[in-house]
């Protein structure tokens, strides 16, 4: 279940609740407890080394770049104690493995572990979906590492860490998420009740997975895999604050550290919290704004239709793909609701405005041309670690509806334990000051405000607000109480790192990574743009070298760096475009077996470039055909397919609006 301001184990609703989603994964761990712990302090007695051998086929993910070669991939696992230091009478947990083999085609450089944030993500899949410079595949063992409890590094004994996937799938679609009474708000506690004693009966080890212990895990991993070399890591989001502990932690141990959109440390007070909804706010406008730009409208008149959008979710009038209930008037789609509208906004703030544009222009067309709200379910449920493209194929399929057929991970569990022990997010704040923090809120983001409080305006205050798992630490004399103090990052090591900020990016603002830059007495590489880890993804040249030449040359530039989107020539990947173009006309993308024939997101990517550099260039005509059939079809945003397949025809019409902005 998500958040609510009353409650952060359950669903995300309120303005205040979805900031403090947005704020907690920038929370970085307090100072440790015991005295700095050097590597012979927590081996877990095992020799070192680890042994290498052929991945489990659940390890591989589905359609992965073609710059990922399995024929260069192994697996192993260690063994960790659940707490360091003493005997918890806990299981041990087994941390899976992932490594992509240096090529040989240049010196072995040594080997870099990554973790891609969270918490909760995993780094096997990430290194999988990461197309990485091609100077790394030469130079370096890539390594990425599920953190405990996270997706295959589960106890050695008993279940994994898990809770009620009937509990949390039921809370999108049975609990009123933007509540207007009194009866509604007293059903949506006791829904609250249940699911949090059915998890902690679930998962009795939960407490164990707060940073400070994967940070130990990390360095256990560092030892076993690496023996005596420093290490090398690249974290992104949350990933930044595993770094900057293990800097803290193990400062004679730093290698080349990459801290890609950097959490904060600061202490959550009402004005950041305001700060983070103006970010946020601001995001969701510059999105109005390139649709009010793309349709000859006005910001003011955009605007209007989100909270229609919104009204109409709220009046049962959405359809989507996923929820519980037939829609009511017989045909095949499902009842959505306007908490996958605004939560599936608030996903689409993660990512690049430019990028985002097309895809949100899109999908609204489809909200109000057909109320289909089945893009922004599939960026809210994709968020908290559902599988939508088998939940989208098994629709598009017209298979018997079953509620319980979905796959998802553990990351929202996780993301959520691991806030609550980090850091004591309860919330505390007396009605009065939780009355003065709502005014504040609302003149600072007022569409965010809009979208995400019922119009009715009711507004209710709790006395056990927060992060659940928070005060189940404080109720249970056997689990530590989570620190509420945030001493600043350092760097003892000498050695400085890479630090990556994005200027106007919402989720782990700017102001972030200046800080941290300083903190860590290093280099700051500014991202001129929006987009949340700029340097995952590895689709900006400018951030590429300043990361290879880091990683390759041991060279840092010699003061701050501003990077900036630069297109590539008509001509860059000619013959490829030519061959996605004949693929189009040959009918490839229209074939049944979506699963193979849509275009990779290499594919996509090239198109897409070439279009913004080349728009209005005759010789670009093929490639903007090839274009829009490649949005439609990419992994996020094939939705409206999925439901109008009546012709080629009809789909290159509607993919034409998809790419009217490139």
């Amino acid at each position: 279940m998500r958040a609510h301001e009353w409650g952060a184990s359950v669903r995300y609703s309120t303005i205040l609740a979805l900031v403090a989603f947005a704020m907690v994964a920038a929370w970085t761990l307090l100072e440790l407890d015991s005295p700095r712990t050097t590597s012979g302090e927590i081996s877990s007695g095992g020799s070192s080394g680890v042994s290498w051998g052929s991945c489990p086929d659940d390890y591989f993910v589905l359609n992965p770049p073609e710059s990922f070669d399995r024929s260069r991939v192994d697996c192993a696992t260690i063994d960790v104690p659940a707490v360091y230091g003493r005997d918890s009478g806990l299981p041990d947990f087994r941390l899976a493995m992932m490594r992509v083999r240096a090529t040989g085609d240049a010196k072995k450089l040594g080997t870099l572990f990554v973790n891609p944030g969270g918490p909760g993500g995993s780094g096997i899949e990430e290194i999988q979906y990461q197309p990485f410079p091609r100077a790394l595949y030469d130079s370096y063992d890539i390594v990425g590492f599920d953190p405990r409890g996270v997706l295959h590094s589960q106890p050695v004994s008993g279940e994994p860490i898990r809770c009620s996937d009937e509990l949390d799938f039921t809370s999108y679609w049975t609990l009123e998420l933007s509540p207007e009474n009194e009866a509604q708000i007293e059903e949506f506690k006791r829904f609250q009740r249940e699911y949090q004693s059915d998890c902690e009966r679930r998962n009795p080890a939960w407490w164990t997975l707060g940073t400070r212990n994967v940070v130990r895990d990390l360095e256990l991993m560092r030892e076993q895999v690496t023996g005596e070399a420093d290490l090398n890591f690249l974290g992104s989001s949350y990933g930044t604050t595993i770094a900057a502990e293990y800097i803290k932690a193990f400062p004679d141990r730093i290698g080349h550290i990459v801290l890609d959109s950097p959490t904060g440390n600061s202490p959550e007070t009402a004005a950041s919290m305001v700060a983070q909804a103006r970010s946020i706010n601001e995001h969701l406008l510059r999105l109005v704004d390139g649709y009010a730009d793309a349709r000859g409208l006005t910001r003011a008149a955009v605007v209007r239709l989100l909270l229609q959008i919104r009204e109409w979710g709220d009046n049962d009038q959405l359809r989507g793909f996923a929820g519980l209930e037939p829609f009511r008037d017989g045909s095949h789609a499902r009842l959505s609701n306007e908490y996958m509208f605004h939560h599936g906004l608030f996903a689409l703030t993660y990512r690049d405005t430019a990028q985002a544009q097309p895809s949100f222009n899109q999908a609204i067309d489809e909200l109000l041309a057909y109320k289909w709200n089945g893009f922004f379910e599939q960026l809210a449920l994709g968020m908290d670690g559902y599988d939508t493209e088998l939940m989208i194929l098994s629709y598009q399929d017209r298979e018997p509806y079953d509620p319980h057929g979905y796959t998802r991970d553990n990351s929202f569990e996780i993301r959520e334990m691991v806030n609550g022990i980090d850091r004591d997010l309860r919330v505390t704040r007396t009605q009065a000051q939780q009355a003065a923090l709502d005014r504040k809120v609302k003149a600072a983001a007022p569409l965010l405000w809009s979208l995400t409080q019922d119009p009715s305006n009711f507004t209710y205050y709790d006395d056990h607000g927060g992060n659940q798992w928070s005060w189940a630490a404080f109720g249970d004399p056997d689990i530590p109480d989570p620190p509420n103090r945030t001493p600043p990052r350092t760097n003892l090591s000498g050695e400085p790192v890479l630090v990556i900020g994005s200027r106007d990016e919402s989720t782990t603002p700017y102001q972030y990574a200046v800080r941290t830059a300083q903190d860590l007495k290093s280099m700051l590489i500014t991202w001129d743009g929006d987009e949340h880890a700029p340097l995952a993804g590895f689709q900006h040249a400018c951030l590429n070298e300043i990361f290879v030449a880091y990683l390759i040359e041991d060279r840092l530039p010699d003061e701050p760096v501003t990077c900036t989107d630069t297109s590539p020539s008509p001509g860059t990947n000619h013959d490829r475009i030519l061959a996605i173009v004949a693929d189009a006309h040959s009918g490839k993308y229209f074939s049944n077996d979506f699963q193979d024939s849509y275009p990779s997101g290499a594919e996509v990517a090239i198109v897409r470039a070439a279009i913004r550099s080349s728009r209005g260039y005759p010789t670009i005509t093929d490639a903007l055909i090839a274009c829009r059939l490649s949005h439609m079809l990419s992994h996020w945003s094939f939705t409206y397919l999925m439901t109008h397949l009546n012709s080629g025809e009809e789909v290159a019409l509607r993919a034409s609006v998809a790419c009217d902005d490139y």
